[in-house]
């Protein structure tokens, strides 16, 4: 069943990150690490308005030995904060984009990836090598779960 692609100009939104390496197989320990850090100095600084917790996923040439991925993890923000340790302020891609639900566990999101990808490329879209995850609001139902996949295309 073909997926709802959705093409799209981007807005970038703030968001307050820990960014870095890490292998495919530790991105989940990886994601829960570095928001545990964000949450913590957003906490301590008192930053209402938060929004959705996100990771972006920069184009990963170059990686050291044992490291795949390049990302940032993070948390909307209401506006671009004053960077402290690891938390640095960033921002979504903004541009011409594609998103896609993604409706489930996120162990899943790889398999809507996937699939979402290989339709773009038969709508003839080529992505722009960004792709970032928009984690809707928690859910204690796996299946009920939302993720909102997007990739910068040219």
């Amino acid at each position: 069943m073909p997926l709802e692609i959705t093409q799209l100009t981007a807005e970038a939104t703030p968001i307050a990150a820990v960014d870095g390496w890490t292998p495919r197989n530790a991105l989940a320990q990886a994601i829960r690490g570095r928001l545990d850090k964000v949450y913590a100095l957003l906490r301590g600084r008192q930053i209402t308005g938060l929004g959705h917790n996100v990771v972006v996923y920069k184009q990963s040439a170059g990686a050291p030995p044992g490291q795949e991925l390049l990302v940032e993890v993070g948390v909307q923000t209401p506006a671009p904060i004053t960077p402290e340790g690891e938390v640095i302020a960033s921002a979504t891609p903004g541009g011409r984009a594609v998103t896609v639900p993604h409706f489930g566990p996120y162990d899943r999101i790889g398999v809507t990836g996937e699939a979402a990808i290989a339709q773009m490329e038969a709508m003839g879209l080529k992505r722009a090598g960004v792709s970032w995850e928009v984690y809707g609001d928690w859910e204690e139902d796996p299946a009920k779960l939302r993720t909102d996949l997007f990739w910068l295309v040219q």
